[in-house]
């Protein structure tokens, strides 16, 4: 009696091997680039809130008007860049200007205007702080 043969596959064919090692390759590809788009919206993040935090700190000086402060502020209307760890230049200017209300006397509301620019990638990126003083009135007394 004749023996019958019988064949048994087992393993992965050469196209199987090919299709598997091209997904993963570009499964890899994807996480580094997402983990390239994290880490740059992360940096983009820090500098927005330390930008945020200096002209916060800048608009409390001005409200408090203690000696420092406005010396700070007498002194020229704009602050030498700032550098930090991340070797970010930091560009902060002001406007202090009045705000006309009608029967008011003029400076009785004052506007702080803040801008702070720093590069952010190819561009400059801004941030605009706005904050506002209402002087004493005379009514009060002193």
């Amino acid at each position: 009696m004749p023996s019958s043969v019988t064949h048994s596959t087992s393993g992965f064919s050469l196209m199987e091997a090919v299709l598997a090692s091209s997904l993963m390759a570009l499964g890899l590809a994807a996480s580094v680039r997402l983990s390239m788009v994290s880490l740059s919206a992360n940096q983009a993040i820090q500098n927005l809130d330390r930008a945020s935090a200096l002209a916060q700190n800048l608009g409390e000086c001005w409200g408090v008007q203690t000696p420092v402060c406005l010396q700070q502020f007498d002194s020229t209307s704009e602050l030498p860049p700032l550098s930090n760890p991340t070797q970010t230049t930091w560009r902060l200017t002001w406007e202090v200007s009045d705000v006309l209300i009608s029967g008011a006397p003029s400076g009785s509301l004052q506007e702080l205007r803040i801008k702070i620019t720093w590069p952010e990638g190819d561009q400059m990126a801004e941030l605009v702080w706005v904050k506002r003083r209402a002087s004493t009135p005379s009514w009060v007394g002193s």
